[in-house]
């Protein structure tokens, strides 16, 4: 029988439990990158429920990865769970010492709630200390980012809670030869609102009269709304000021064309007849029981078009449309398209 020295022993325990030890870290490993690499997949294809579950088993096995804590705050956003994506964005900001693609995503963050919050001045403090504090730091090196785009669940800027009717009063606005303004935004109005949200609208022909007054002492007399209130059985009040003009804007520009000897793209200046249609909107929005205004939104836009003769109706319409998402995101939630990165290993 063949003896072997006593330390050849020691070496051969020493090997087989650094051996059977390795085996569940290469396992776990395994999983690991299986795991991220379907996350990723499935945040690509727009599943963030799915991809979520995935970073965060992923981050059991990880739990300082400032990677993955990243990846999971971006699929919260997605969900519509701002504040707890807040917390993870704070946490992989200090664990990645202010990696740019992760400060990146918390910057869009925090201006995206800033913006929700401009009324409230609550917005983004914790995130935007967190990003301070970071910043100038060395960015550590992490896994291949990769871009996604991501539909952001916003919440309507009233709380609409109890609210069950809406009133569309008549607007302040200029006379137009062409166009009965009054009466067109305030058929735009109510088909917005009937179709796009839950709230009953009150068919009040005509639309109730305004007093002709200045904006700023219309909106404080708040015993008139609260008298239209009271009178339609209205929850809430819609009316305000618009201005809708037109304006010749011809004159030479810059054209390209093709020529017909060379078929080159030859520029050259041209005299091109076009109009100018301007759309500013002030839409106030008052409660009905009491008079007060609860929301005072400005939209503006501008359109082109090319000739002198073009519809005023078809022109006021059209940017009626353009300015639909901003009225109606006082009373509804919306989703915001939105871009951020995250990380696939």
């Amino acid at each position: 029988m063949v003896r072997y020295p006593r330390c050849w022993a020691i070496v051969a325990v020493v090997v087989f439990l650094a051996t059977s030890s390795a085996l569940p870290l290469a396992a776990k490993d395994k999983e690991q990158k299986q795991l991220l690499k379907f996350a990723a997949r499935m945040a690509k294809d727009g599943n963030w429920g799915e991809a979520r579950y995935r970073w965060q088993r992923a981050a059991a096995f990880d739990p300082e990865n400032p990677f993955i804590l990243n990846n999971i705050a971006v699929a919260l956003e997605a969900e519509g769970e701002h504040e707890e994506a807040k917390v993870y964005y704070t946490e992989a900001l200090a664990l990645s010492h202010g990696n740019d693609w992760i400060e990146d995503n918390a910057l869009r963050l925090a201006h995206l709630l800033d913006t929700l919050d401009a009324d409230a001045g609550d917005g983004a403090p914790e995130l935007e200390a967190a990003i301070r504090e970071d910043s100038g730091k060395e960015s550590r090196k992490g896994p291949d980012p990769t871009k996604v785009q991501i539909l952001v669940p916003l919440p309507p800027k009233l709380d609409v809670t109890g609210i069950e009717n809406i009133l569309v009063a008549s607007f302040l606005t200029d006379e137009s030869e062409n166009l009965d303004i009054n009466r067109e935004i305030v058929r735009f109005l109510r088909g917005e609102f009937r179709q796009e949200t839950s709230l009953d609208v009150i068919d009040a022909t005509p639309p109730p009269a305004v007093p002709e007054q200045r904006l700023e002492d219309l909106i404080e007399n708040h015993e008139f709304w609260k008298h239209l209130g009271r009178e339609h059985g209205a929850d809430m009040i819609v009316s305000g000021r618009i201005d809708f003009d037109r304006r010749d804007v011809s004159g030479f520009q810059n054209v390209d064309t093709i020529s017909n000897v060379t078929g080159q793209k030859v520029r050259s200046a041209q005299f091109v007849e076009q109009e100018e249609f301007q759309y500013v909107m002030t839409i106030l929005f008052f409660d009905g029981k009491t008079g007060e205004l609860l929301h005072r939104e400005e939209v503006r836009r501008k359109i082109k078009y090319q000739g002198l003769a073009n519809d005023t109706l078809t022109a006021f319409f059209d940017m009626s449309e353009m300015i639909s998402s901003d009225i109606l995101s006082v009373v509804s939630s919306r989703r915001r398209l939105e871009q951020r990165t995250i990380f696939q290993g």
